[in-house]
């Protein structure tokens, strides 16, 4: 009875890593079938790393009680950063803040967005968010 451990939730990071890696997979071996495997394995690798950090991102906001919705559009944000690599890290904040005069490409940032590539990184962040939400325990 004292021994036994308390299911605290979590290890969702591992699965959406999974997720992430599945569906890249998923989207080079059907979608481009003209890349070289070795191409597909490390797209996959990335994917999953990805993942990962989509998920460890999300689960913060999930431990905070955000609901479904806030989950998936969390992670279609999220998902869309992390593997356009728009986010970098903790360096880069710290790089951003002590930048004097800060420039946008604009056109740039358009044509990323707009991109056919960008869609299954904001449909795999959607799952992610959903998938985080349903492995997260409720906040009492």
């Amino acid at each position: 009875m004292g021994d036994e451990k308390k299911k605290k939730g979590g290890g969702y990071k591992l699965g959406s890593g999974l997720i992430w890696a599945g569906g890249q997979w998923g989207v080079n071996w059907f979608l481009t079938p003209d890349l070289h495997l070795w191409q597909i394995v490390s797209a996959c690798f990335s994917a999953f790393f990805a993942g990962m950090t989509t998920s460890a991102l999300l689960g913060r906001f999930a431990k905070w009680g955000a609901n479904a919705w806030v989950m998936m559009i969390l992670g279609v944000i999220v998902g869309v950063a992390v593997f356009s690599g728009a986010f970098t890290g903790l360096s880069a904040a710290w790089d951003w803040y002590n930048t004097k005069d800060i420039k946008v490409d604009w056109d740039r940032l358009q044509k990323t967005l707009l991109d056919w590539s960008v869609i299954p990184a904001a449909a795999l962040g959607l799952l992610t968010g959903l998938y985080v939400k349903s492995k997260t325990p409720a906040k009492k």
